[in-house]
């Protein structure tokens, strides 16, 4: 089994950190986030931990994305479809959409992940 070897911040961006594992960046995080997934220099890099750091990414991009459709002029009803035809799934839209609600970005809350997929 790996371990974490270092946590460094990317210098092109402060907002997220690189994991370390084996010599090689195996992944970037939010940096907010870190404490959050339990990351820290010698915590073992296994397929869950891959799996949880993974999802936060992409929930991370999906956020980056609603905040820039927002500033564009988008609704926020069209968020979702928005995403999704960009490529994002739902299961990071859902989760992405929570942050921004929680954060005060979105008015209503987002609606569950079971509905995202149904209006597919």
């Amino acid at each position: 089994m790996s371990t974490i070897e270092a946590l460094r911040t990317e210098p092109d961006d402060p907002g997220l950190t690189a994991v370390v594992v084996e010599g090689r960046i195996v992944s970037v995080v939010p940096t907010h986030e870190i404490e959050l997934l339990g990351l820290s220099v010698g915590h073992l890099w296994d397929e869950a931990t891959e799996a949880r750091v993974q999802h936060s990414l992409l929930v991370d991009r999906a956020r980056r994305e609603a905040l820039i459709l927002l500033a564009d002029g988008s609704a926020e009803h069209e968020l979702t479809g928005q995403l999704h035809t960009q490529g994002h799934t739902f299961t990071a839209i859902a989760d992405a959409m929570q942050h921004l609600y929680t954060d005060g970005w979105l008015t209503a809350p987002p609606p569950a992940v079971q509905n995202l997929e149904s209006d597919s």
